[in-house]
């Protein structure tokens, strides 16, 4: 299974192991993600992925990590094909494949040069924690950076996220998605730093090397079980961490309705279809909740479930407003309305019994290829027909991501994230920042069908909640909809594709978590660790260059 790397011994998997071994890896971490959502399998998927690029070359390294991505991704994100075919699904593919190379390559440099340098006695342990860090670090970074390169990323497929029905999910309020994910590739990563490290002949004393192999025989075996010990035992320790314990200002009663509309893309709909189907949905709970005697403080509807410029549209204004006096509770909605540019936004706006308030929200994070098409007239060039999909421009928001709601519970500060907002870590940064105590999340998953889109962001969703230390209301037009407390347990929840509503009681906070306020900075701090890794084995690379065996 493992030959030597040039003059350094250190040893690596041959080839084809290192391929079925970036292949399980990236399938595996799939595994570890809704709709399976095996969050146990996490880690041995980093490790896997971690050994078929320990101690390889820069290109053999690339091209595993490839591997790797393309085991992971192409089946992670197939809901992509459902309705708009295979060719976004390999483009975003691509893109992801060749951050996770790109990985694979930083990888492969720094583990082999750190195997190279001189490490103070020799100490192989040492060099293996140096290698671990490292490694994990990189991983992070290449998360990080797939979340903002190109045209804002694609924060998804984190390893955070697999820790969404987990026992250390709460430690993600101290650590942040960044720092989450750094400590699951850590504790992937230390078990084949450990069993792979190179052992030193001299310390064996035998120069020739030949006895140390056959006495080490075992050693990686040994080495490797420890090192899953002391990753256990980080893990066991992070589940015994509570969740960062925030101020609770107070508590509000919200209804969220699932209209279960036929609101895709390419869905066989007519005008006015979703948004009735919304009206239906509404006055259904509030039949059900004057039957009971019950009331509830808001209503959040989902992203764009009022459609096209509903404060413009007299009719519907009238009835959203005639249903906010029937429930005296305001309705949050979402709707798409015109810029004076010729752009647009997809918004979210307060009802009241009067009609529409002031209070609006542009989602900050449209898109590419599907709310806006960048570099239109390249692409059009390649494939016209699915650039002429995309029609409307939509503009990124720039409005405060909290609206002061009137309640008659007083006045609430609601933080609004739409759709794919919720998987941007600045996101949750600003929510907080503005002043949100609780978050709604709208959101409009049909052109993903039955798939495992939804259910990933909804983990996504769940794992931001604790995070951020707040009560998310996940509201999709079809599903997957359900009220996450602030320690990701479900307060309500929605069957996918029914019309129906769901009414919990959440709790408002204010403050921010330790993720919120230094996770950027922890994010950044690991970042450097791994850039530091990277130069350092490359440089130890450089100063000993000599023949390998390739």
């Amino acid at each position: 299974m493992l030959d030597g790397v040039g003059d350094s011994g250190a040893p690596r998997l041959r080839r084809l192991v290192a391929v079925a071994s970036a292949v399980g890896g990236g399938l595996m971490l799939d595994a570890a993600t809704p709709s399976m959502g095996w969050w146990p399998l996490a880690f041995p998927a980093v490790a896997l992925v971690a050994a078929a690029v320990w101690h390889q070359g820069a290109r053999w390294g690339f091209a595993l990590g490839a591997i790797a991505g393309a085991a992971f991704w192409m089946p992670h994100i197939s809901w992509l094909t459902l309705y708009l075919g295979p060719i976004p699904w390999a483009a975003l593919c691509a893109v992801m494949i060749v951050w996770f190379g790109l990985f694979g390559l930083a990888a492969a440099v720094a583990t082999r040069g750190l195997a190279r340098a001189a490490w103070p006695g020799g100490r192989s342990v040492l060099r293996a924690v140096a290698q671990a860090a490292t490694v994990a670090a990189l991983w992070m970074l290449r998360e990080q950076l797939q979340g903002a390169v190109p045209y804002g990323g694609f924060a998804w497929g984190r390893l955070a996220t697999t820790q969404a029905d987990g026992p250390i999910l709460q430690a993600v309020s101290w650590l942040g998605f960044a720092g989450l994910s750094a400590v699951i590739a850590l504790a992937g990563a230390l078990p084949v730093a450990l069993a792979l490290t190179p052992q030193s002949a001299e310390r064996s004393g035998d120069t020739s090397g030949a006895g140390s192999r056959i006495s080490s025989r075992g050693r990686p075996v040994r080495r490797s079980l420890a090192g899953a010990a002391v990753s256990l035992a980080i893990l066991v320790a992070l589940a015994l961490v509570p969740a960062a314990a925030l101020e609770q200002t107070g508590s509000l009663r919200v209804g969220a309705v699932q209209g279960n509309s036929k609101s895709g893309i390419f869905d066989d709909r007519e005008a006015g279809g979703v948004i009735r189907d919304h009206f239906a949905a509404t006055e259904e709970l509030l039949d059900r909740l004057e039957a009971e005697g019950e009331s509830v403080d808001v209503i959040v509807w989902p992203e764009n479930s009022a459609e096209f410029s509903a404060p413009d549209n007299l009719l519907r204004n009238q009835r959203l407003a005639k249903l906010a006096e029937r429930a005296d509770a305001p309705i949050v909605v979402g709707t798409i309305l015109a810029n004076d540019d010729g752009t647009y936004s997809n918004s979210s706006v307060v009802w009241g019994p009067d009609g529409p308030t002031e209070a609006r929200y542009d989602k900050r994070y449209p898109v590419p290829f599907a709310e806006y098409m960048p570099n239109r007239p390249f692409f059009h060039a390649i494939v016209p027909d699915l650039v002429d999909l995309v029609q409307l421009e939509y503009a990124p928001g720039t409005r405060p991501a909290a609206l002061d709601v009137e309640t008659r519970a007083g006045a609430v500060s609601a933080g609004i994230a739409i759709c794919f907002d919720i998987i941007f870590d600045p996101q949750a940064v600003q929510l907080a920042s503005d002043g949100a105590e609780v978050i709604f999340a709208q959101t409009n998953n049909a052109d993903f069908g039955r798939t495992d889109e939804s259910a990933q962001q909804l983990a996504i969703a769940r794992t931001r909640a604790v995070e951020m230390g707040r009560a998310v209301v996940n509201d999709s037009t079809v599903g997957t909809s359900a009220i996450i407390a602030p320690d990701g347990r479900d307060l309500a929840a929605l069957e996918p594709f029914t019309r129906d509503a769901m009414v919990a009681e959440v709790p408002l906070v204010s403050g921010a978590t330790p993720a919120l306020r230094f996770g950027a900075a922890g994010a950044t701090l690991i970042g450097v660790i791994g850039v530091l890794g990277l130069a350092a084995g490359a440089t130890a690379l450089v100063r000993t260059r000599r023949p390998v065996h390739r």
